[in-house]
C-alpha cells in the first residue's frame, strides 16, 4: 500500500466517522419526535389516566379480597350453596374486569408454571396466578383440582397488586409535582 492510498483510506474513515457524529443531533430529534407522537397516540386512544387506574385498582382489590376470603373459607369448611353462588358471581365479575387491569398488573407478577397448568386444564389456554384463582367453573371444582399452590398464588397476586399500587402512587406524585 502506498502512502497516498493509506492517506485516502484514513481520510475516508475519518469522513465516515465525522458524518456519523454529525447525524447524531438529527437522530436525537427524530427519536424525540417519535416519543412525543407515541405519547399523543396513547392519549388519543383513550388510555386511562393515573387517577382512573387507581380507582380501577381499588375497585378490583375489594372484589379480589372477597374472592380470596371465599376461597380460604371454602378450603377450610368446604363449599356450600351460598359460597358456590358467591364464587360464581365473583368469577363472572373477574372474567369481565380482570383483562383491563391485566395489561398493567402482570408486569409486577411473578409467574409460575403451575398457574398456567391450572388455567390450561379449565380453558385450554395458559393463564397467570390471578386467572388460576377463578379458572374453575365452580368452587367445588376449584377445591377438587387445587394443587396446593393456592396460598402461594394469593401471596404472589397480592404482592403484584401492592407493587402496581405503589407504582401508581409514585406516578400520581410525579403528576402533582409537574403541575
Amino acid at each position: 500500500m502506498t502512502s497516498q492510498n493509506a492517506v485516502q483510506k484514513v481520510t475516508r474513515s475519518a469522513t465516515g466517522a465525522w458524518r456519523f457524529v454529525e447525524r447524531i443531533p438529527t437522530r436525537l430529534r427524530l427519536a424525540m419526535k417519535d416519543f412525543h407522537q407515541t405519547q399523543e397516540a396513547a392519549k388519543s386512544k383513550g388510555l386511562p389516566t393515573v387517577a382512573e387506574r387507581q380507582d380501577e385498582l381499588v375497585h378490583f382489590y375489594t372484589r379480589y379480597e372477597t374472592l380470596v376470603e371465599l376461597l380460604c373459607n371454602a378450603s377450610n369448611y368446604g363449599p356450600d350453596s351460598r359460597l358456590e353462588e358467591k364464587y360464581s358471581d365473583l368469577r363472572a365479575w373477574m372474567q369481565t374486569n380482570y383483562p383491563q387491569l391485566r395489561m398493567f398488573v402482570v408486569a409486577y407478577l411473578r409467574y409460575d408454571s403451575h398457574d398456567a397448568r391450572q388455567a390450561i386444564d379449565w380453558h385450554g389456554i395458559a393463564g397467570d396466578a390471578f386467572e388460576a384463582l377463578f379458572a374453575a367453573p365452580s368452587l367445588e371444582d376449584f377445591l377438587r383440582i387445587d394443587d396446593g399452590e393456592m396460598i402461594w398464588r394469593i401471596e404472589r397476586t397480592r404482592n403484584a397488586i401492592n407493587l402496581y399500587g405503589e407504582h401508581l402512587r409514585q406516578l400520581a406524585a410525579q403528576e402533582k409535582e409537574c403541575e
